[in-house]
C-alpha cells in the first residue's frame, strides 16, 4: 500500500511540475522580453512635411527599459550626416533645414546606459513634384521590408 501511494504521489508530484514548466514556457511565448542586456528597437516610422524646410519624423517606442534615442540621418546627394539624442518620452524630432530635393535616410537607436538596441532604419525620398512622398522601412537584422505610402500636402 505504501509503495503504491508513493508511485501515485510521486506520479502527481511529476504531473505538477511537468503543468508548471509548461505553463512557464507558454507565458514566455507569449510575452517575449528581449535578453537581459539587450535593448528593443524602436518601430513604426513615419514622416511628415511641416512646411517647405520643415520635416516632422517619429517612430513608435520599443518595448522594455531604455533611457532615450539616438538619430542619425544623412541627407543623399551630399551625404551629410547629423547626430542627434531625443529624450525617451519624445520619440519624435523635427528638421528645421529639410531640403525636399534630398532623400533622407534615419537610423533610430534606443539606448540603455551604455547599450544599444539595432537601428531601425528608415528613408524619406525626394520630392520632385512635391506630392507624394513614399517611406520604406527596415529593421537591420530582419529580411523583411515594409512600404507605407503617403500622400502629403
Amino acid at each position: 500500500v505504501c509503495r503504491a501511494l508513493q508511485s501515485a504521489a510521486s506520479r502527481m508530484h511529476f504531473s505538477v511540475g511537468l503543468s508548471l514548466c509548461l505553463l512557464g514556457f507558454a507565458l514566455v511565448s507569449l510575452f517575449p522580453q528581449p535578453a537581459r542586456g539587450q535593448v528593443s528597437s524602436p518601430r513604426r516610422f513615419r514622416a511628415k512635411i511641416q512646411s517647405p524646410t520643415k520635416l516632422h519624423v517619429s517612430w513608435k517606442e520599443p518595448k522594455g527599459q531604455f533611457d532615450g534615442y539616438k538619430v542619425l540621418y544623412t541627407t543623399e546627394p551630399g551625404g551629410e550626416q547629423k547626430d542627434t539624442e531625443v529624450l525617451k518620452q519624445e520619440a519624435k524630432l523635427l528638421i528645421e533645414d529639410y531640403d525636399p530635393s534630398k532623400e533622407y535616410n534615419f537610423k533610430i537607436i534606443a539606448v540603455s546606459g551604455g547599450q544599444q538596441s539595432k537601428p531601425l532604419q528608415a528613408k524619406h525620398e525626394a520630392q520632385q513634384s512635391g506630392v507624394a512622398m513614399v517611406q520604406s522601412q527596415k529593421r537591420q537584422d530582419s529580411g523583411t521590408r515594409e512600404e507605407n505610402n503617403e500622400i502629403s500636402e
